[in-house]
């Protein structure tokens, strides 16, 4: 259904490994301007946060959008912030469709939960180039995913679009979910430039760590405490008792 929103070229492949990975093959190609991105229909070896795998089906929205941060007034020193904006894009994506559920929200850093249990990930990267960086935000939303299939450890913490809605979804409506993604990018990203406080004011509305017990694991020892928000910065704020931590980086461990 070209031309699609925002992306000068959607690159579309049958099957990858990573879409990641070819996105950061051809960033370094001068004539391949962004924003482009890449878009598998099938992806076999998708990365996740700290490279763990993402497993996917035919029925999963896996792409990567490729970014000039100069030609957007973005800072690429901001990863936490620009996963942040990105589960926002997401999440007002699925609320634009009528896809709504009111458990719906971000699980900091990168990922997007209904109910505990996750519909999309996000991974960004920064890339340099002989014509500057690039960013690389990686996507994978389970839209008509068979969860049903998956290995018994995905499918006990996922969900899907499909498994949401009173009738299932197929694979025919990834394209209609990508456009409402890439359609969400452009406002998104003005307002991550501009420090538009209504988009940390979002992202805040929709944490899911908020009064939550939070585990995280930072470097080789825990943080054990509260959840109590994520700032403007993009950090996760949490209360062990004694400070408030601001965390930009880390992994929350689930048995909290």
């Amino acid at each position: 259904m070209p031309p699609w929103p925002f992306v000068r070229e959607l690159l579309i492949h049958d099957e990858l490994e990573s879409t990641s990975t070819v996105a950061r093959a051809m960033v370094v190609d001068p004539g391949r301007l962004p924003p482009f991105a890449v878009w598998a229909r099938r992806q076999t070896r998708g990365r996740g946060q700290r490279a763990n795998a993402w497993w996917s089906d035919e029925g999963s929205l896996t792409f990567t959008l490729v970014l000039d941060p100069d030609a957007h007034g973005v800072r690429v020193d901001q990863e936490p912030r620009i996963a942040l904006m990105t589960a926002v894009v997401l999440v007002e994506a699925v609320a634009a469709l009528g896809l709504v559920d009111p458990g719906l929200g971000v699980r900091w850093p990168n990922d997007v939960e209904v109910g505990g249990r996750k519909l999309a990930g996000i991974l960004p990267e920064r890339v340099e180039t002989p014509a500057g960086d690039r960013i690389l935000i990686g996507v994978g939303v389970n839209v008509a995913t068979r969860l049903d299939l998956a290995p018994p450890e995905v499918a006990a913490m996922a969900t899907s679009l499909g498994a949401l809605q009173p009738r299932p979804l197929t694979v025919a409506y990834l394209p209609t979910f990508l456009a409402a993604v890439l359609e969400g990018f452009p406002p998104a990203l003005r307002r991550l430039a501009a420090d538009d406080p209504t988009l940390a004011a979002t992202w805040e509305r929709l944490d899911l760590l908020r009064g939550r017990p939070i585990r995280a694991a930072i470097g080789p020892r825990n943080l054990i405490g509260v959840g109590r928000g994520v700032d403007p910065q993009g950090a996760l704020l949490v209360d062990d008792g004694r400070e408030i931590h601001r965390l930009f980086a880390g992994r929350i461990l689930r048995d909290a």
